[in-house]
């Protein structure tokens, strides 16, 4: 049914109950799961007056790995298998929900699993949803898991 799933993770708790989600799937399918993690970069986007401090990239790109490693030790704790990739640099900056479904695109997946913190009003408005963007603008189908501390 879904050969491929595709979970993007960013280190929450929320990422993390919807890739506890890909692997009990993907254990009743017999799935590979395919964990991203985009770095983002969106701190680019904001002419603040001044530089941002050196290595943050390279900061950012370290966090992600941990992120990774984290999935990785999950997915084979489970006996399934399955890669990860690093995401270093968006297809455009801040554009996170692009740059997941140009991944989904890439690896083949047949289904992606995300997490949703269910940011509502205001905090949505400033904020987005990447979950939501994914699910609007994907060709294959979406899960999205409403994290247990999503916002009210």
């Amino acid at each position: 049914m879904y050969a491929k799933i595709l979970v993007p993770v960013d280190g929450s708790p929320t990422s993390n109950q919807a890739l506890d989600e890909a692997i009990r799937l993907a254990k009743t399918l017999g799935s590979k799961i395919e964990v991203v993690h985009v770095v983002d970069n969106s701190y680019i986007l904001y002419d603040t007056g001044y530089q941002p401090p050196a290595g943050l990239h390279t900061d950012f790109v370290s966090a992600g790995q941990d992120i990774l490693d984290d999935a990785r030790k999950r997915v084979e704790a489970a006996g399934l298998p399955g890669n990860t990739r690093l995401i270093e640099s968006p297809i455009a900056p801040g554009d996170i929900p692009g740059t997941i479904l140009h991944a989904a695109k890439e690896s083949s997946a047949e289904l992606v699993v995300i997490g949703s913190h269910g940011q509502k009003g205001f905090r949505k408005m400033v904020l987005g949803s990447v979950a939501e963007k994914v699910m609007h603008q994907c060709p294959l189908p979406v899960w999205i898991i409403r994290g247990t501390q999503a916002a009210a």
